[in-house]
């Protein structure tokens, strides 16, 4: 228990940090006045002033937020930041909105909101990376072939390393498993290298039930295992861009698929969950660990670029209106837009807890 709660410290906190430092620091060099940053949201639990910004760590832990002077939805998101106003956190300048990030250049502003985003990114590129240096590469292989499977009869077969599935690269069993999961009676292309040999053949995965779910997955009926070999530092870099990309697309496709029925609204975790995972991969070692934070990371990249208005992506919809109109929507529309969102976030939020408890409960 006591490793669980730890893990899941380690993996929310650091994950919030890295992406709420993207956008101070790049609000800090954009000449923005930053009264708050804070690990955390709603009330503080303790906090200490340097210069003109508060660093707060606060109470609930689904995320953090950095307060940026002059932000039209300021007073919307007020209550889930723990505070009333810009001026709890800081000094207010009302003859000066040189420091207001409205009053930033629109690309400037962008590049601000953007940049939380990169820093998941970055963040998981360099623990891929790290990951691979210290644990080295995985290849997945195919370690059995159930009789009369669509593997046998594709001729697939054991001690195959396999390269690629439906046209795409995979890094690990679980891009296996992703990418023949969506093609239930559809041929799969798979290529291998078989000795000296690389090999394609052409797999038609069947459609069997998932279970506790409402849907079926794809199956081709091969045990996969993993072959690891040692990578140098330029490889492993590779490596890491190379996994960033195929998880960030990964987990854009399970939002499409969450959109067509095509997977459950069950299957979606919170934190509950994250802390769960977060102990195994502690137990596992500290690369496990490592490799499973980039994982979240990328999911966390990918949440906030959401059109939702709080997240990242409901701000660059709002920088893309104004883009379109060549000036911002009204402050008042803004808010009342913003309140919207965050009603939005309350209720995904309590939607995962609800499957969390679920899972816990249902053993």
């Amino acid at each position: 228990m006591i490793v669980t709660i730890l893990a899941t410290a380690v993996v929310l906190g650091v994950l919030v940090f890295v992406h709420e430092l993207g956008h101070f620091i790049t609000a800090k060099k954009a000449g923005i006045r930053v009264p708050r940053f804070s690990i955390g949201l709603g009330p503080r639990i303790f906090g200490f002033r340097r210069g003109e910004t508060e660093y707060v760590l606060s109470w609930i832990p689904l995320g953090g937020y950095v307060r940026m002077a002059g932000m039209a939805d300021e007073e919307a998101t007020a209550a889930l930041e723990g505070g009333d106003s810009d001026t709890e956190a800081g000094p207010d300048h009302p003859e000066d909105r040189s420091g207001h990030f409205d009053s930033k250049p629109l690309w400037a502003r962008t590049m601000v909101i953007c940049a939380g985003i990169a820093m998941n990114l970055l963040f998981a590129m360099f623990a891929f990376s790290a990951v691979a240096i210290g644990n080295g590469i995985s290849i997945p292989s195919v370690t059995s072939v159930a009789p009369q499977s669509p593997a046998e009869q594709a001729g697939l077969a054991e001690g195959d390393l396999i390269l690629s599935v439906d046209g795409g690269s995979v890094l690990g069993p679980s891009h296996v498993v992703m990418r023949v999961a969506r093609k239930a009676g559809q041929p799969v292309p798979v290529v291998v290298r078989r000795g000296d040999r690389e090999l394609e053949f052409v797999v038609t995965p069947r459609a069997v039930s998932v279970e506790d779910a409402d849907v079926s997955a794809g199956r081709i009926g091969i045990g996969i295992g993993q072959y690891v070999g040692r990578a140098d530092l330029v490889t492993a870099v590779t490596r890491g861009v190379r996994e960033t990309a195929l998880w960030t697309g990964a987990v854009f496709q399970f939002l499409g698929d969450l959109f067509t029925g095509e997977s459950s609204a069950r299957d979606v975790g919170g934190p509950v969950m994250i802390g769960e995972l977060s102990g195994r991969a502690a137990r596992s070692g500290i690369w496990d660990l490592l490799g499973f934070m980039a994982i979240i990371s990328v999911n966390l990249a990918v949440f906030n670029l959401l059109p939702i208005p709080v997240l990242d992506g409901g701000h660059l919809v709002f920088l893309g209106i104004e883009a379109v109109r060549g000036r911002p929507l009204a402050p008042e529309l803004r808010m009342r837009v913003t309140s919207i969102g965050m009603a939005v976030i309350l209720v995904l939020i309590v939607f995962v807890l609800g499957n969390d408890l679920l899972r816990v409960f249902s053993g």
